[in-house]
């Protein structure tokens, strides 16, 4: 056989094994999970990163068949204080008593609503057991995120409005408050860098492999989370799509757009805006309770509640996180102790380019502070 034949061979073998990959990952792409890194052939094939993310729930009105009139979505920014602010959204609805409606786990009072908990499970599926799944305990899991004395429901989210691209109603759902965060972008990279490790193993092998463990090195890290955040990076929406489309928004009625490192400095301030949106008032005294349960102190003592259970997976017997996983100080400016002058120069001038069209977005993203 000749070196002619044995390339049209060659050929004929690599573009058969591109077609069934493409098709796996078209109509059966949950089968790249059962591999080791099996979810890069998950990201090649088009399907969403993170693998355990789904849009389901809100497209095509989806959101009508859930999502109720007086309900709260925090949709923050990845590592911009998501879990801090759906605690917080917690204690204001309940004025900060967490003996009468204790605070088991984050997943289980205020539900993250997009992520997956089982592979290959399709929201229909997954919307049923969140109204009919008990716990282990014999406690209905419904009672702990749609209690009857609540005086509103608490979701999570990561996404965007889908006025600007983005999926969540904004508009169209008056009746719903939603709760937005940005964070600086450099010390939002510098906090992915260790939560990519705080995932447990058994999380990630369900996952394919993701989040991707750390390569051995810091700086190998925190090089491969620079480039994933930046424009045509798998994660760039994360900073810069979410910062452009909640700014879009930020002046609707039923959102209260923030910023993290603001709320780092003024914690109790921000506590009493929060409540205000949702329309709760609170005494001196449950403004005092709120402020310190919410706390970095507080909260790390009790960061067994931060880990994320997935109570529609039977089969799963653990948390996504590791234990102390989530609870970092989350200081601000770790990001220029972290990136070169070189990476923060790069880092400032795409943002300079995506967002000086928008009068004050800049500062805003960077630094916080009153916007008009």
């Amino acid at each position: 056989m000749g070196f002619g034949c044995i390339a049209k061979y060659l050929a004929l073998i690599v573009a058969g094994l591109a077609a069934s990959i493409g098709l796996i990952g078209k109509y059966a792409p949950t089968l790249f999970l059962k591999v080791d890194n099996g979810f890069i052939l998950w990201a090649m094939t088009g399907n969403p990163m993170p693998p355990y993310f789904s849009a389901d729930p809100w497209v095509n009105d989806e959101h009508l068949s859930w999502l109720k009139s007086g309900d709260l979505v925090v949709s923050v920014a990845a590592k911009a204080g998501t879990t801090w602010m759906l605690y917080v959204s917690h204690l204001i609805r309940t004025k900060g008593d967490t003996e009468k409606y204790p605070f088991r786990d984050v997943n289980y009072a205020t539900p993250f609503i997009e992520m997956v908990n089982s592979p290959g499970k399709s929201w229909a599926e997954e919307k049923d057991l969140w109204n009919t799944t008990v716990l282990e305990d014999g406690t209905p899991l419904k009672q702990l995120w749609d209690h009857e004395d609540y005086p509103y429901r608490v979701f999570k989210s990561h996404f965007s409005p889908d006025t600007d691209g983005g999926v969540i109603p904004v508009k169209a759902r008056r009746d719903v408050k939603f709760l937005a965060m940005t964070r600086n972008g450099l010390d939002m990279v510098a906090s992915l860098i260790p939560f990519f490790d705080a995932h447990s193993e058994q999380f990630r092998k369900m996952w394919g492999g993701f989040p991707p463990v750390s390569s051995g090195t810091y700086e190998e890290d925190a090089n491969a989370r620079f480039k994933e955040l930046l424009p045509g990076g798998i994660f760039s929406d994360f900073f810069f799509g979410y910062n452009v489309k909640w700014w879009k928004a930020r002046h609707e009625p039923n959102v209260l757009f923030l910023h993290y490192s603001d709320a780092k400095k003024d914690l109790r301030g921000h506590v009493r805006k929060i409540a205000k949106f949702l329309e709760v008032e609170l005494t001196e005294a449950e403004l005092d309770v709120i402020v310190e349960k919410a706390s970095f102190a507080s909260m790390k003592a009790q960061s067994h509640m931060f880990l994320y259970s997935l109570p529609l997976n039977p089969a799963y017997d653990g948390t996504a996180l590791k234990p102390g996983g989530l609870t970092r100080k989350g200081a601000i400016g770790e990001g220029q102790q972290v990136f070169s002058e070189e990476q923060q120069r790069e880092w400032a001038e795409v943002e300079e380019r995506l967002f000086s069209e928008y009068p004050g977005l800049l500062e805003f993203s960077r630094n916080g502070g009153d916007y008009d």
